[in-house]
């Protein structure tokens, strides 16, 4: 009976942590490949716990999935892995274990990201994600397992992509069909079309001038026709591939008569906010892009599809003078110190200049534990 009593009374160390965090110095959580990291992990204990040590690992991993007629297709890829062991800044006790008393407690960490990573990614059948893992660890039995002794902390990676390392990124593109319109029991003439740009490369958030001429040399009116910059994206296994289409912006035009002719003049089509095509240094994923002119006839008849493939990168074209913004989510502000809220002396503890940061949350959510690809 008193041995009952004597759990019931004992505290396990994983019931003493209150809060357990992982906050960014970078508020979007976003970074270029080749930039450093740097965050600290919050602690906030009831009472004083010991603690054996605490490891921080970032993690890159690739995976994809997806279901075939017999069976389903799936693959990963580990793209980046980070471990170290964080110093514990508490009182020494025996067997080299650290004691933490109550209150809140802060763990720096940093880390660079290789110069060549590839850019995060979210598919329907596949992703590429990186996270920061947080892990406490001691001798006692209760601090093995449970929410409080591990934190996962999701961060976004722009990948490099320069174009002016890509042969054909500045020569112009073009092409052309000529297809009849119809249904098989009545032709109503043919279409002909012409779809060009000005380059083949552009960075995020630039416009593309599109040029394009649509003759309707059929008996048939021209419903409407739309300009896309249309995602391509493939996923390999170690037994086949599988590809997906995902129509990103889109600009529409209106009817063309019969025998009638309409033109596309420098019509602008914006580029969002999208990985690099390629997605180098992913052996699984591939991303491409391309602009697809669309022309939808009246009545039962088949659309007509014109495509010219582009490359979409971060570093513009030097001989292309284009007004480029930056990415909505990247910071141009740089300070010396990598955390502006800690102090910078060189004491053991580390402390808030502002106390009213007691309260800030993690700049991204924990991963959760359903995270995968159905």
């Amino acid at each position: 009976m008193s041995l009952d009593i004597s759990r019931k009374n004992k505290c396990s160390p994983m019931e003493k942590i209150d809060k357990f965090q992982i906050v960014f110095n970078n508020p979007s959580a976003t970074y270029y490949a080749g930039d450093t990291v740097y965050g600290y992990g919050w602690f906030v204990l009831k009472e004083s716990v010991y603690v054996s040590s605490i490891c921080i690992e970032a993690i890159g991993e690739a995976k994809v999935e997806w279901m075939t007629s017999s069976d389903i297709q799936n693959s990963d890829e580990e793209i980046f892995n980070h471990t170290s062991v964080l110093p514990i800044k508490g009182e020494k006790q025996i067997n080299d274990e650290g004691m933490l008393h109550s209150g809140s407690h802060y763990f720096p960490f940093e880390f660079t990201l290789p110069p060549r990573l590839p850019s995060s990614f979210k598919g329907k059948h596949g992703r590429l994600r990186y996270y920061v893992r947080m892990s406490v660890y001691s001798r006692d039995v209760f601090l093995q397992a449970g929410p409080h002794t591990e934190r996962i902390s999701k961060f976004a990676v722009i990948g490099a992509l320069d174009l002016n390392g890509e042969p054909d990124a500045s020569l112009p593109v073009e092409n052309d069909t000529f297809e009849t319109v119809g249904s098989w029991c009545c032709m109503s003439g043919t279409v002909t079309a012409r779809l060009k740009l000005d380059k083949k490369g552009y960075t995020i958030r630039e416009a593309i001038p599109v040029y394009a001429e649509i003759k309707n040399l059929s008996a048939r009116r021209i419903a409407s026709t739309q300009v896309s910059l249309i995602q391509n994206v493939t996923y390999y296994s170690y037994r086949g591939r599988f590809s997906e289409s995902t129509t990103l912006v889109t600009v529409h035009k209106g009817r063309i008569v019969p025998r009638g002719k309409q033109t596309w003049n420098r019509e602008l089509l914006s580029v969002p906010t999208v990985p690099p095509s390629h997605l180098r240094g992913c052996k699984i994923i591939d991303v491409q892009y391309s602009i697809e002119l669309c022309i939808k006839p009246s009545g039962i008849a088949r659309k007509v599809k014109l495509r010219v493939g582009i490359l979409i990168g971060t570093v513009a074209l030097k001989d292309h003078h284009h007004k480029i913004t930056c990415h909505p989510l990247l910071s141009q502000e740089e300070t010396n110190f990598p955390f502006p809220f800690f102090s910078s002396n060189d004491d053991s503890e580390v402390f808030l200049k502002d106390l009213s940061l007691h309260n800030m949350l993690p700049s991204a959510p924990p991963c959760e534990e359903n995270d995968d690809i159905p």
